[in-house]
């Protein structure tokens, strides 16, 4: 899913989440493609493990695997990765489907690095790492409590709800969508020409059908013929112009199709459902 971010705000708010956790903080969208992080480059000992095609690897099965995870249960998780480092996972939502996903990381929960200091000699023979660049690596690596990493993991719940409510993250399906809806709306009293609709919103007529299906479980000319139903409804309602120029106003030039089409919406005529 392609998105739209506000930059500057996400790496002012990321930012800050940096300075009072010392904790990376990373974007991906919903494919698990890194966006946006602060620090923007990872630690010293995961840049020597994803320096390395063998254990770049082992990183990537390990995200991909916590992301599947993080969607399966569809809310935070903390794990540890196969070097055995702590990270957390937030799904974003938007409309109840997710779209990105935050990631905070490369911490450790034990104070005594000794578990990881005993793994050099390994890795330097199995992946040729340089031992006193590990070392250096691993002694980089920020401890935090267990109870800091929970407290933490709130913040960066508490986070998803400030990006969606901000609309720092939004998917460019939903900017078209929207975009197409406040066209259509304004424009439900004449002929609507999807071309013209097309070039008004720079999208290509196919991927317009797409979202359109995807988003609304319909195609565009249910929708306008809705939208019409729906806006001469009310104005039966609450209003008293006669049907026929009800029957203009949402783009009806024929009255008498008009009817035939109301009353197969909603059951009844529009002079019936006046009544």
């Amino acid at each position: 899913m392609t998105l739209q971010f506000d930059n500057t705000q996400l790496e002012t708010l990321m930012k800050s989440f940096y300075m009072l956790s010392g904790i990376r903080f990373v974007l991906f969208d919903s494919d698990f493609h890194e966006i946006i992080a602060y620090p923007k480059h990872n630690c010293d000992f995961c840049k020597l493990m994803k320096g390395c095609p063998k254990t770049r690897r082992k990183c990537n099965y390990a995200d991909r695997r916590s992301f599947q995870e993080c969607e399966k249960q569809n809310s935070l998780i903390i794990y540890k990765c196969h070097a055995g480092l702590v990270e957390a996972v937030m799904p974003l939502h938007e409309n109840e489907k997710i779209i990105g996903y935050l990631m905070f990381g490369q911490i450790t929960d034990n104070p005594d690095k000794s578990i990881l200091y005993n793994k050099t000699a390994l890795w330097k023979e199995k992946y040729n790492f340089d031992t006193d660049m590990l070392k250096k690596g691993i002694e980089n690596i920020p401890y935090r409590t267990e109870e800091e990493i929970h407290s933490a993991a709130k913040i960066m719940e508490a986070c998803t709800s400030y990006i969606i409510y901000k609309e720092l993250i939004t998917p460019e399906n939903n900017k078209i969508l929207e975009n197409a809806k406040a066209y259509i709306e304004k424009r439900l009293h004449q002929d609507i020409s999807i071309d013209e609709l097309c070039k008004e919103l720079n999208v290509g007529r196919t991927k317009l059908y797409e979202i359109f299906k995807a988003e609304l479980k319909m195609g565009i000319s249910k929708y306008i013929l809705r939208r019409r139903m729906h806006k001469a409804k009310k104005l039966l309602k609450t209003t008293d112009l006669p049907v026929s120029e009800i029957a203009h106003s949402v783009g009806f030039s024929d009255y008498n199709y008009f009817s035939r089409v109301y009353k197969k919406t909603y059951g009844k005529s529009p002079k019936h459902y006046r009544k």
